[in-house]
């Protein structure tokens, strides 16, 4: 692997990383301001993430919409890593 491919591989991995770090912390955010009425919607959320946001309000829902965001960037940085990983084996393949 190129010296490119390498750096963008790192940065690729540490964005992912920093990205499941900060989902995970804004997650616990949403879970702890969701008060113990909203029982049901609480273990939905928990169980289905995806499919409790729409049910979430006040403070939660803010921090719910920075969970979404992390989950968005994490995705992007595997795949970024993935691309990374395959266009340099291949360059590498193909110069020999």
């Amino acid at each position: 692997m190129g010296l490119i491919a390498k750096t963008i591989l790192g940065l690729a991995i540490a964005g992912a990383f920093a990205s499941w770090i900060v989902g995970a912390v804004y997650f616990a955010r949403s879970l702890a301001s969701m008060n113990a009425a909203a029982g049901p919607s609480r273990w939905m959320a928990v169980a289905a993430w995806p499919f409790a946001t729409k049910q979430i309000k006040g403070a939660a829902a803010e921090n719910a919409a920075v969970v979404n965001k992390a989950i968005i960037v994490f995705f992007l940085c595997l795949t970024l890593a993935v691309l990374t990983i395959s266009l340099s084996t291949n360059y590498n393949r193909i110069a020999k």
